[in-house]
Formats: C-alpha cells, sequence, structure tokens
C-alpha cells in the first residue's frame, strides 16, 4: 500500500508538471509561429528569350505624358531585353569562410595598423588588382545578418534578404532553396554542355541538391571546427585537378563552386589574430596563384568571403566585423575599356547614394558593395536572366562600358535589374500586404527612372549629350533598386497577430495554473498537503475547460483555421478551468497573505523586476550585470533578516551562509564575455587576453582585451585546483548533517574527484592541442589524447548515474554500548533524502563540468557549491521560522517548516543566470560555444553534439538549478518510521516538490514571457532581432529545459524516496 501511495504521489507531481510543460510549449510554438515568421517566398521563376540583337527604341514624342507608352516600348514582353550576351562561358565562384575584408587589403609598408597575424598574408589578390585595374576588382562585400553561412549562401545565389528564423535551420542541415536561383538559371542556359562541380562546405549539398552533377560533387562535413585542414586540403586538390585539366577529372565543366573552411575554423577555435590563422592565408594565398595560372580567358574568378568574423573568431551578428567580407573578381580579359571604370564612381555620385564604407580596422573610405549584388551582376555576364526574388543591383565595375555610346552595357545591365525589381515588387505585393504602403513612393521612383530613360533614348535619336543622359538614366535605375531594397528591408518580417496573441495567452494561463499549484499544494483539498485529492481535482477542472475549449477549436476548424490555433484554444481552456475552479482556494487562502512577509516579498519584487527588465533595450543588454546586483540584494537581505533570528548560533550561521553564498556568485562573475553594444564599459575575461591590449582591433572595443578565443592557461591550472577540492567541500557541507560517511566518501573521493580530474585533463590536452610548438604528429597524438580523455570521462559519467541508482542511502549505523545495552545510531538520518539526491546533483554537475571550458569550469564549480549552501540556508532560515511559531503555540501554522518560500527559489533562479554568464554565455548567437560539440569526437555525431553544445549553454542557467532548487524540497528531511501504534506518519514530500517546482517555473515562466510581450511590442524597433529576438529565444529554450529538468529531478527524487522507503518504512503521500 505505502508502495503505492509513495508512486502515486511522485507521479501525481510529474503528470501535473508535465502538463505545464505541454502549456509552455503550445503557448511558444504558437508565439514563435506569429512571431518568426519567414517572408513570402515567390515560387516565380524568371523566364527569358535574349533576342539575337537590340537597340533602343524610339521614345514618345511626349515623354512626360507617355512613360506608360515607354514603359510596354522597353518591357521584356514586347521585345524589350532582359539579359545580355554572355561574357564568359565558365565561372569559378571560390568561398573562403570567413575571409574578412581586411585580410586581403593591401597593407602599406609602414602601416600602424596591420596585426602580422592576419594581415598581409594573403596578397595575390591585391598584388593583380594594382598590376591589371580593369581586370581584377576588389572591395568590401556586405552581408545582411544574421551572418550564418545557410543565410549567406542563400543571398549569393538568390539575391533575397535573410530571414531571422532560418538562421537556426543553419545548424539543423534544412533550408534547401525553393527561390529562383543563378544556378539553376544557369544549368537551364547551358543544359548538358558541360557538368557543375562543387567542393567543400557539404552545406551546399543540402541546399542545392540535385543542380550539381554528382560525380563531380565533393562534399565535407563542415561542423568540424577541430579539423584545420581536411577541407581545404580536398578543395586545393579537387579545384585544381578540374582547372588544370588532371586525369580523372572532365574538361568540359561549366561551374565549379569550392567553398573552404580552414580559416573560418581557425577563427572559431583559435580566434582571428592567432598564429595559426598565418599559414592558413598563406595557404589561401598560394592556391589563388595557382587558380590565376590555371583560368583560360573565358573564365571568370570569383573569390569572397561568405562573412566575417569578430575578434574572437565567431560570427552570426551583425557588428562590422561579421558582416565585413572580402570579395575580389579577376579575369583574362578586362571587364571594360581602360578608364571606363571611373563611370561607376560617376554614376553614384549622380544617384546621390555612397559607394564607400568606413571599416575598423583598414584606414580611409572603403569601395563596398551589398553581398546579393552579385546576384544580377554574375548572371549578366553569364548570359542568364536575373533571379526572379533578387534585390540586388549590378557592380558597375564588372558591366562597365563606355557611357558615351548608345549600347553602353552598364545602364542596359541596371535597365534589366530594375525591370526584374520591378515585376518581383509588383508579385509580392500580391502576395503579401507589408509593402502596400511603400507603392506609391516607389511608383514615383520608377516614372523617375523611366523620364530620365526616355530622355536617354531622344538624346540617342535626335542628337545631345549621350553620356549625360545615360548616367542620369543608369543612377535613377539604380535608385529605385536601392529605394526597393531599403524599403523591403524595413518590412521584411511578417507577424502573424492571432497565432502571437494566443501563444501569450497560453502561457498566461500557465502562469496561472502554475500559481494554482502553488497555493493549493500546501492544504490540498483536504486541508491536508495530500497530492493525490490535488491532483484529481486539478485534472478534473482541467478536463471540463478543454472540452469547452475543443468546442471553440472546432468552430475554428469548421472557419478553416490553422490547427495549431485550435490547439492552443484548448490549451487555453485546460488552464482557463484550472484556474476558474480553484480562485476561490487562492482567494481565501490566509497561508498565501500571511506568506507576504518582507524577504518573500523581496524575491516576488526581484522577479517582476527581473521580468521588467526587457521593457528597454539597454537594460537587456545589461542583463549580466542587473541579476548580479539582484541577487546580491536578496542574499543581503536574507542576511540581515537572519540576524534577527531567536538563536545566537541561528543569528550567525544565517548571515554566514548568505554572505558566503554571495561571495561565491561574485567570484564567478569575473568572468564574462561582452556582447557587441556593451563597449566600451565591459571588459571580457572568459577567454585568455592578448599580451598587448589593441583597441584599434575591433568595432567594440571591448575586443581590445579579449584576444583569440584561446583558453587561458592560468584558468586550466585552476580547473585542476578545483576540480581536486570541489568534492572535500561537498563532503564538509554533509557533514553538517553528518551524512558524509559511508557511500558519500566512496562516491565523491572515488566518482566524482576522477571525473572532473579527467574533465580538466581534456581541456588541458585541447590546450596543449592548440599550442605552436608540436609538429603535425605530435598534435595528431595530442588530439586522440583528448578525445580518449572525454570518451573515458563519459563513460564514467554513465557509470556514476548508475551507481547512484543502486547504491545504498548516505547513512552509516552505529553501535555502541549504553548501560549494558546495544544503542544503535543512524549517523546522516536528519538528511537522508537530502544527501542522496545530492549525489544526483553531483553527477549532473560533473557532465556540465566536462562540457565547460576552464574558466567556465571554475565558475559553474563557485554557483554549484552556491546553489548547495542555499539548500543549508533555506533550512536555517525555515528553523528560525519555525522558531518563531512556536513562541505562539496557539497561533496560525502558516507553512509546514519543510516548504521553501519564494525568496529561496528566487535565489536558485537568479543564481542561475549568474552561472549562464559567468560560464562565457550571453543571449547572442556569436557566443554559442561550438567547440563543446566535439568533446569526445573530432566530427559531428547525432544527438551528441547538438545535446553538448545545449547543455553547455542551457546547463548552468537552468538544467544544475533545476536539480538545486529541488534539493531545497528535500534537505535535512529526516523520514518518518512505524510506530509501535502502526503505520509512519505520512510525509507530504511530494507537495513540497510540486510547489517548489511550481515556484521554479513561476519565476522562469513570467521572464519567458516579458521577453515575448516586450518582443511582440517591439517588433518594428531596429534592434528587433539584435536584442528582443534571441531574449525570447533563450527564454523560450530555457523555459522548455526548466520543465524538462524539473521532471526528470522530482523522478530522481522519488528514486531516493523508495530507498528511503525499503529502509525505514516511510510512507510519501
Amino acid at each position: 500500500m505505502s508502495r503505492t501511495r509513495r508512486m502515486t504521489a511522485f507521479g501525481a507531481v510529474a503528470g501535473l508538471l508535465t502538463l505545464v510543460m505541454a502549456l509552455h510549449l503550445v503557448g511558444l510554438a504558437l508565439f514563435t509561429s506569429g512571431f518568426l515568421l519567414k517572408r513570402v517566398e515567390l515560387s516565380h521563376t524568371s523566364e527569358c528569350a535574349p533576342a539575337a540583337s537590340w537597340s533602343i527604341p524610339k521614345p514618345p514624342k511626349n515623354i512626360e505624358h507617355g512613360l506608360g507608352e515607354w514603359d510596354e516600348l522597353i518591357h521584356p514582353a514586347n521585345g524589350g531585353e532582359c539579359t545580355l550576351p554572355p561574357r564568359y562561358s565558365r565561372v569559378v565562384m571560390w568561398i573562403i569562410d570567413s575571409l574578412r575584408y581586411d585580410f586581403i587589403v593591401p597593407v602599406p609598408d609602414n602601416a600602424t595598423w596591420a596585426n602580422s597575424y592576419i594581415h598581409g598574408q594573403m596578397t595575390t589578390p591585391a598584388r593583380l588588382v594594382e598590376a591589371a585595374p580593369d581586370s581584377s576588382f576588389m572591395c568590401h562585400f556586405a552581408a545582411d545578418p544574421p551572418t550564418t553561412t545557410l543565410q549567406r549562401l542563400k543571398g549569393l545565389t538568390t539575391g533575397s534578404l535573410p530571414t531571422f528564423i532560418e538562421a537556426g535551420a543553419n545548424f539543423g542541415g534544412a533550408g534547401k532553396v525553393q527561390e529562383d536561383n543563378w544556378i539553376a538559371q544557369f544549368r537551364k542556359l547551358v543544359g548538358g554542355s558541360g557538368p557543375f562541380a562543387f567542393v567543400g562546405d557539404d552545406t551546399w549539398a543540402t541546399v542545392f541538391s540535385g543542380l550539381f552533377d554528382s560525380e563531380v560533387e565533393w562534399p565535407y562535413s563542415s561542423f568540424n571546427v577541430e579539423d584545420l585542414d581536411t577541407v581545404d586540403a580536398g578543395v586545393t586538390e579537387r579545384m585544381l585537378g578540374l582547372l588544370q585539366g588532371s586525369e580523372g577529372y572532365p574538361k568540359d565543366w561549366r561551374l565549379l563552386v569550392a567553398h573552404s573552411l580552414g580559416v573560418d575554423h581557425v577563427g572559431h577555435r583559435f580566434g582571428a589574430a592567432h598564429p595559426r590563422m598565418v599559414p592558413k592565408l598563406g595557404q589561401m594565398d598560394r592556391l589563388v596563384s595557382d587558380v590565376v595560372d590555371s583560368i583560360d580567358d573565358d573564365t571568370l574568378l570569383l573569390v569572397f568571403g561568405d562573412h566575417g568574423m569578430d575578434a574572437t573568431g565567431d560570427h552570426g551578428g551583425d557588428s562590422e566585423l561579421e558582416v565585413g567580407a572580402g570579395f575580389w573578381a579577376h579575369s583574362n580579359k578586362p571587364f571594360c575599356a581602360a578608364g571606363a571604370s571611373k563611370d561607376a564612381e560617376d554614376l553614384f555620385v549622380r544617384a546621390g547614394l555612397s559607394m564607400h564604407t568606413q571599416f575598423p580596422l583598414v584606414p580611409g573610405d572603403q569601395r563596398t558593395t551589398r553581398q546579393i549584388d552579385l546576384v544580377p551582376t554574375l548572371s549578366l555576364l553569364l548570359g542568364t536572366p536575373v533571379p526572379f526574388n533578387n534585390l540586388g543591383a549590378v557592380i558597375p565595375e564588372l558591366l562597365c562600358s563606355d557611357m558615351s555610346k548608345p549600347d553602353n552595357r552598364l545602364l542596359r545591365a541596371l535597365r534589366i535589374n530594375a525591370r526584374q525589381v520591378r515585376t518581383y515588387i509588383g508579385e509580392y505585393t500580391k502576395a503579401a500586404a507589408d509593402l502596400k504602403s511603400h507603392e506609391v513612393e516607389l511608383d514615383l521612383r520608377w516614372e523617375a527612372a523611366l523620364f530620365a530613360d526616355a530622355h536617354f533614348a531622344k538624346a540617342v535619336h535626335e542628337g545631345g549629350d549621350i553620356r549625360e543622359a545615360s548616367l542620369d538614366a543608369a543612377a535613377a535605375y539604380l535608385v529605385y533598386i536601392r529605394t526597393a531594397l531599403d524599403r523591403a528591408n524595413s518590412v521584411w518580417a511578417q507577424f502573424d497577430y492571432v497565432r502571437m496573441a494566443l501563444g501569450i495567452a497560453v502561457l498566461v494561463g500557465a502562469l496561472g495554473v502554475l500559481a494554482v499549484f502553488w497555493t493549493t499544494s500546501v492544504n490540498g483539498m483536504d486541508g491536508t498537503p495530500a497530492i493525490a485529492p490535488l491532483a484529481k481535482s486539478l485534472a478534473s477542472s482541467g478536463a471540463t475547460g478543454g472540452l469547452v475549449g475543443g468546442a471553440g477549436a472546432a468552430i475554428v476548424l469548421a472557419t478553416g483555421r490553422g490547427v495549431d490555433i485550435a490547439v492552443g484554444i484548448i490549451a487555453v481552456g485546460v488552464a482557463a478551468g484550472i484556474v476558474a475552479k480553484h480562485l476561490g482556494c487562492v482567494a481565501v487562502s490566509r497561508n498565501v497573505f500571511r506568506e507576504y512577509r518582507t524577504t518573500t516579498a523581496v524575491g516576488v519584487a526581484v522577479a517582476t523586476v527581473h521580468a521588467a527588465l526587457f521593457a528597454s533595450n539597454s537594460l537587456t543588454m545589461w542583463e549580466d550585470r542587473v541579476v548580479l546586483a539582484l541577487i546580491a540584494l536578496i542574499l543581503i537581505v536574507r542576511a540581515v533578516f537572519g540576524c534577527g533570528s531567536h538563536t545566537s548560533f541561528l543569528m550567525q550561521r544565517i548571515p554566514l551562509l548568505s554572505i558566503g553564498a554571495l561571495l561565491l556568485f561574485r567570484a564567478a562573475s569575473t568572468s564574462r564575455v561582452c556582447r557587441e553594444e556593451q563597449a566600451p564599459y565591459c571588459v571580457p575575461s572568459f577567454y585568455a587576453r592578448p599580451e598587448v591590449p589593441d583597441e584599434r582591433f575591433a568595432d567594440n572595443p571591448a575586443y581590445a582585451l579579449a584576444g583569440p578565443g584561446t583558453n587561458s592557461v592560468w584558468m586550466v591550472g585552476l580547473a585542476y585546483i578545483v576540480a581536486y577540492f570541489a568534492p572535500d567541500a561537498l563532503r564538509r557541507i554533509l557533514r553538517w548533517s553528518a551524512a558524509e560517511q559511508g557511500v558519500a566518501r566512496l562516491f565523491l573521493d572515488w566518482l566524482v574527484r576522477p571525473i572532473l580530474l579527467g574533465a580538466a585533463a581534456y581541456w588541458l590536452a585541447d590546450y596543449a592541442h592548440g599550442l605552436e610548438r608540436w609538429d603535425e604528429e605530435t598534435r595528431t597524438w595530442l588530439l586522440h589524447i583528448k578525445t580518449i580523455c572525454a570518451r573515458i570521462d563519459l563513460a564514467a559519467i554513465v557509470l556514476a548515474g548508475i551507481i547512484w541508482a543502486f547504491a545504498p542511502l548516505c547513512l552509516v549505523f552505529k553501535q555502541e554500548q549504553v548501560e549494558g545495552k546495544t544503542r544503535t545510531s543512524v549517523l546522516g538520518y536528519s538528511n537522508t533524502l537530502g544527501s542522496g539526491f545530492l549525489l544526483l546533483t553531483s553527477v549532473v554537475y560533473s557532465l556540465l563540468f566536462l562540457l565547460a571550458q576552464p574558466t567556465g569550469q571554475v565558475t559553474l564549480t563557485l554557483c554549484y557549491l552556491a546553489f548547495v549552501l542555499f539548500a543549508e540556508l533555506g533550512d536555517q532560515e525555515r528553523d528560525s521560522r519555525y522558531l518563531d511559531r512556536a513562541k505562539n503555540i496557539n497561533g496560525p501554522q502558516t507553512l509546514p517548516p519543510a516548504a521553501p518560500t519564494f525568496v529561496e527559489i528566487a535565489c536558485v533562479a537568479l543564481g542561475g543566470y549568474v552561472a549562464f554568464f559567468a560560464t562565457g554565455h550571453q543571449a547572442v548567437f556569436a557566443a554559442i560555444q561550438w567547440r563543446t560539440a566535439f568533446v569526445g569526437f573530432t566530427s559531428v555525431v547525432w544527438p551528441f553534439s547538438p545535446a553538448f553544445v545545449v547543455l553547455n549553454a542551457l546547463g548552468p542557467l537552468v538544467v544544475l538549478p533545476a536539480f538545486a532548487v529541488v534539493l531545497l524540497s528535500v534537505w535535512n528531511i529526516a523520514p518518518t518510521r512505524p510506530t509501535k501504534e502502526g503505520a509512519a506518519q505520512p510525509m507530504y514530500t511530494a507537495a513540497s516538490l510540486l510547489r517548489t517546482s511550481s515556484g521554479f517555473l513561476v519565476y522562469h515562466t513570467l521572464v519567458t514571457l516579458s521577453s515575448a510581450v516586450f518582443a511582440a511590442h517591439f517588433r518594428r524597433h531596429l534592434m528587433l532581432f539584435k536584442i528582443w529576438a534571441p531574449r525570447y529565444m533563450l527564454g523560450g529554450l530555457t523555459l522548455l529545459a526548466a520543465d524538462l529538468s524539473i521532471v526528470l529531478a522530482v523522478g530522481a527524487v522519488a528514486h531516493v524516496a523508495a530507498k528511503t522507503q525499503r529502509t525505514f518504512g516511510s510512507v510519501f503521500a
């Protein structure tokens, strides 16, 4: 019977928490589907039948009133041009991943801005531009954020703008290009006259599946950042084999796409300015030279980066270092006649547009172009129509010609380009309403371009200054294209307000359900904290509400709305049913109001302040400092109130524990990484610092002290020390409850300590592997050593979990003679549940320790010890409250002594955020520590690699805190035993677990709900996808991870309770 009751109690808690997880999942899915929608992708394809010859027709006599007639005259449907005669029959497009602009610019001998690791190493492009400026062109290549590879490949082939939500697909193998693109158009043009070859980053094989010929397609894994050379070696071999016509390679190829990864991997592994970058850029430079020597006159060579990298070698955001890629085009024949390239500058001046930008590391104005501009340029150079969804403008330097001639290629190209954009805008406004507000402006720009073009035709046919008229017309078309791009860019994200509102409503409902769990878990439904009756009542009310919601869902489905909206309505009904039925319980519960003493009010206030941060972009950017201040405030308040305890022991112990935990968090917070927006007030300390800070090193002055993304040797050594002494610290804490002997000693000393030391050894081997002093053979051995270390450690962690599951409780039975009688005492009895559960938390901590980099290992340990101190601190505070109530025995009992208060729970939740930031994370893509995907592996291995990256980020934030908050409920809880009169008194541990878990989820639900509300509120803000969208995404992942972790922790407590029941006969109700 007792076993059944135990299973019912903990099973009911897990079931109720699973219900909340389902509500969270539905709410987040709905809001996300409405908030992060992809832009409308049109499936249209540009169709074109090139005319054998073309000349500008005569304009209408009355140009001003005949613009419609002129528009029809030059329309492709009436014989107007839709492409240009091809200049090249072959293309070599070589992407050097993360090739930043300053990596290829010329470096003067006396340059004070140059860094010898990255500047002046790849010199061939600049040398050829200087030697033959008419056949070699180099510029700054501005990427549209997010700067992830998948988004860049889409932009480089379709000419369309990226969408934020697709950044996630970059790491999941999704994202095949469905839109019209120049590769497909070129394939259609050449037919079967020659194969399309590809070698390099396997993202291409996914994105452009079927466009390359399988016999000349050599994809390589793109995620192994530890491997700096394999992909580049393959690119070198295959590319030169094709270009030089080596045996076994076809000689009639038409397209060669190569994508090198070595530069990107050096950046991710070591940072931008690192000695390992020197040989890598040198290798790229030699290959450029070999490729130039191998191409013929009909081949166009394009070499560029898909994006740049910041100072730590990462990318994904929109800082100048991340969006500023390098671009170089080369041909054996000139792009235009000598001197004609000056027309490009005149064109931009005439259009009132800037063709230059400022790059942080290179002084002076730099010629710049948008990455999507490559699409119309390359299409027209190859003689194909411009892809239908393109918003880029042709690059004048690659299509320049004598502007004084009637058939100059640049004006013809811009006319074709603008017509294609005009057609796209027209079709887009039919499919979506977001550009309609700019329709009048774009119509006026188009009419201005037609007017200028008609005057050009008049100058050609009736005499006049053709060059001036040509520049006017070209400038007007360019202005139209850029205006269309700017307006589309401003409204590129569409929002589904119904789904967003319904998602928020479900999250609000989940918050209400959690509040019901919090308030009713103390007295339940029958005056006792028994879970079973409460769970039945909650399930009944939820089912009733679900039926009502189901009726509404049926109506929604009948109207043709989506299934997800129907599910959302049912979820709202379930939540409303639970809240409505138990609202009275909440309102009349005296416990609720009596609990609002000052300390709990502080906890509620802190949670509210944290949630309100997202109303300000500045406070959101500085969340790492704010949460540190909040946890300091809450711990100081607890210390002050502890000074008012009724015993001298508690008066000293509570403040000491509070201040001790605060000092641990404060020490951990000295480690941090900085957001770009925090410059110049943030000093990063997570990675090794450079010997000489260089404020010119990055556009973010904080990076001047960041150095490369390598670990500090001092932190590697300190991690070893921490790994050795952390188990001793845990044993010392257990000694306070006499639970450090027996299983605890063996488990911590002979399992946890070796695991932690093995994890430190892995990162030591990783550090050694990156040193320059080794030859390749030694480096290979070090790679094997660190891989073996990680695998042994992972196996040991699994073994530790298994041993924990079958090990006895942390008890020592001691017999002694007292007055001639044998007396048995049980050491550790008072903390039976807590000590057993603590051992499991040490296993979770050990796994996260392995997945954290050395600085993160140290800070994670400090935060973990603070979490354990929280359990002891909460127990002492409950003792103090119990003594307060004991003074007035006739007074009302507001809470059982074992029930943690919200201030305790808020401390743990806040501590998770401090741990998140202290372990080298921020709510930005660039802070994701991708290298942890390769702990124990040399390449991406599913599902371990993505799981390790997620645990590295969310483990300190919510997984470890979830187990820590459950520890509050079981710490220093002595089990009951059967008496001579009958069975043991029931233990209401399950009710305490439900209350504690609900409070923890209330905190995270409130924060996530706030991030969603303010993301929706600021949906048109300039910084939406830089600040609020990433923060909402982090909040959503955190909330789901909290749900899952809490359920797992409850299951673990149930296992400890089963051991306790078998040992003492305890009853859990």
